[in-house]
């Protein structure tokens, strides 16, 4: 089984962009990144079992990579990274069930928590060509929130100012971006909905109309430099955030 690693940066269209792109600026914090913000939440994750037959063309493959494993800088959970699309000489096999960066907690009997990227991967050979049932662990915040921010003009130099936490550097299973510290005078908080943004809010996405970076499988310097290129494309920016409560 391959192991990739991605920044999951996807340019939807680079012609025509507007005038005038704004240059953005991102706080960093040093690790331990948990003393500034309790992350996760049990109640944000759901358990699904999903059952996987071997690919009629390819006896020894199901349709997706995984990567991660406590031995790797890429999260300490096995988790899927890419899924290849059904199509005309791809059947669906089942695997439209899964969705990206769903977390492999077991397949058939054997547990793949806390286990390196290679005891996961042999799991995964030992069975070839037979179906196989996963139970996976999914990502599935109850309120998640679109928030559209448009830089005024003459904002270039700005900060953003927020402070994010988080990543694939974390040594905790969830691997997560959370806004930490919230600057009431920055950009982002003068110029959307007052509270639209709270401190513990968890990062999904940031895009603009031709551009978008999934930030849920990235380290936290990678997430810095992606925000940083997003805000580049466009004055209009935004931010897909799962928030912990709905009262806000």
């Amino acid at each position: 089984m391959k192991q990739y690693q991605r920044t999951y940066l996807h340019v939807l269209e680079r012609n025509n962009l507007t005038d005038g792109t704004q240059v953005l600026q991102v706080e960093e914090i040093p690790p331990p990144y948990s003393i500034y913000v309790q992350q996760s939440m049990e109640n944000e994750w759901i358990d699904e079992i999903i059952e996987l037959k071997p690919l009629s063309r390819h006896k020894n493959k199901y349709g997706f990579v995984i990567s991660g494993g406590i031995d790797t800088s890429n999260g300490r959970a096995i988790v899927i990274t890419h899924i290849e699309h059904p199509s005309k000489t791809l059947e669906d096999n089942g695997r439209s069930k899964l969705r990206l960066f769903d977390r492999i907690l077991s397949i058939n009997d054997t547990d793949l928590r806390h286990v390196t990227h290679d005891v996961a991967a042999g799991a995964f050979s030992s069975l070839q060509g037979q179906c196989i049932t996963l139970r996976v662990c999914r990502l599935n915040p109850a309120y998640i929130e679109h928030v559209e921010l448009t830089i005024p003009m003459g904002s270039e130099d700005e900060p953003l100012g927020i402070t994010i936490s988080g990543g694939l550097d974390e040594e905790n299973d969830d691997c997560g971006l959370f806004i930490t510290q919230i600057d009431l005078n920055g950009l982002l908080a003068l110029n959307t909905k007052k509270n639209q943004v709270q401190v513990g809010d968890r990062l999904l996405e940031i895009k603009t109309n031709y551009t978008s970076a999934n930030l849920q499988w990235v380290t936290h310097s990678m997430a810095a430099q992606l925000i940083r290129r997003i805000c580049q494309d466009s004055r209009r920016i935004t931010l897909i955030v799962a928030h912990r409560t709905s009262d806000l």
